[in-house]
């Protein structure tokens, strides 16, 4: 029960990291609920990189871990902004497709998927497209939704992040997170200092930005223990299932509405990326 227990409440803490940081991005200068956001989970796994006391990455793993940071960053922008100006019940299960880039990348080396994985891959591209699809004009005519394309290039962004930190985690996987994380601070700390962007934090922003990175940082950590602990399927499946607690906290408290047909799309698109979780 433990490994269950830890799968769900790191998908929990995903969802409630994506949540938050998509409220605030709302009201916030993007740059800055990056910046912060990122610097306090760096802060948060260097302490556990130190205190481990592994040895530090090899320089190709170091290259791979910060391409993968950047990758992330952009992910995240997208993601983030996405929230902002979408719905998040439609915008999370679309940029959770992210975990059929992987898959694809397996297909051009000539590796073939699975039957469960292109059944999965399937459903849930279809679910995604079904739940991008809005009413649009008067006679009956449909539209994407607002923040569909920023989730489709999180996705992407997101699953290069999972490529490149596959590879990267062989030497040391807090050691390799511990490095995609500077890499994303120092771009984004880059950025600010470039376009000279006002600070807008005060005690009443800040707190939230840090629980942002805070509760990503605990996700991966119950993620990784739980992938130790239980099988691989079992944990995976639960936790891909993340953005049902963002879907659940938007309709909750924002009181978001989507037709009958986005909701059997996001309910197709879950399922599907379980299947591919799941093989």
């Amino acid at each position: 029960m433990i490994p269950v227990a830890l799968a769900l409440g790191a998908g929990i803490a995903w969802g409630c990291s994506d949540f938050l940081a998509g409220l605030k991005a709302r009201r916030l200068a993007l740059l800055w609920v990056l910046l912060v956001s990122q610097a306090t989970g760096l802060a948060l796994v260097l302490v556990a990189a130190v205190a481990s006391g592994a040895a530090l990455p090899s320089g190709h793993a170091a290259l791979l871990a910060a391409g993968a940071g950047i990758a992330e960053l952009i992910g995240f922008a997208a993601f983030y902004r996405a929230l902002a100006v979408g719905a998040m019940s439609i915008v999370a299960p679309v940029s959770a497709t992210a975990a059929l880039v992987p898959i694809l990348v397996g297909v051009a080396a000539g590796e073939p998927p699975l039957p469960v994985q292109a059944a999965g891959m399937a459903l849930a591209l279809a679910g995604a497209a079904l739940a991008s699809l809005e009413p649009g004009t008067a006679d009956g005519g449909r539209r994407a939704a607002a923040g569909v394309g920023l989730a489709l290039l999180a996705a992407l962004a997101f699953g290069t992040f999972f490529v490149a930190m596959d590879l990267a985690a062989d030497d040391g996987a807090l050691w390799a997170v511990t490095i995609n994380r500077a890499a994303a601070v120092g771009v984004a700390l880059g950025l600010v200092l470039a376009l000279r962007r006002p600070c807008p934090l005060d005690r009443g922003t800040l707190p939230p930005l840090a629980a942002v990175g805070a509760l990503d940082v605990a996700a991966n950590t119950m993620f990784a223990i739980a992938l130790t602990l239980g099988m691989a399927s079992i944990v995976s499946v639960l936790g891909s299932l993340y953005p049902l607690a963002t879907v659940v906290l938007a309709a909750a408290i924002l009181h978001e509405r989507v037709t009958a047909g986005q909701r059997t799309g996001v309910a197709a698109a879950l399922a599907g990326i379980g299947l591919v979780s799941l093989a």
